[in-house]
């Protein structure tokens, strides 16, 4: 139910009473995403500055792809190899469990 709560909290170790505590909170109706829905344009200007970003107004749209500079920091290039295509790793596949097997019958172990 949406009113002012108060919460009593205490610790104990043992028998011993080592703290209290008292909070007071506020509960509202609805989500708590719908309140205070207007923009917070200082905060915004504020958070943008202290980052070394700038804050864009919406008639500014326009303006913002010639703004943001290139580079090729973030892009990665994925190239995907099919093993079957790599004969030195399809050797090794090929190879190695049969060494294993060649070295197990040499040694008595097959």
């Amino acid at each position: 139910k949406p009113g002012t709560y108060t919460v009593e909290i205490s610790a104990k170790h043992g028998d011993e009473d080592v703290g209290r505590d008292t909070l007071m909170f506020q509960r509202m109706d609805g989500v708590a995403e719908n309140f205070r829905t207007e923009q917070n344009r200082d905060l915004l200007e504020k958070l943008a500055s202290q980052t070394g970003g700038r804050y864009w107004q919406p008639q500014e749209l326009s303006k913002l792809a010639n703004e943001i500079p290139y580079s090729e920091a973030g892009i990665t290039i994925r190239d995907a190899k099919d093993l079957w295509n790599m004969p030195v790793i399809f050797l090794l596949i090929l190879l190695l469990p049969s060494s294993e097997w060649l070295l197990r019958r040499k040694w008595g172990l097959v």
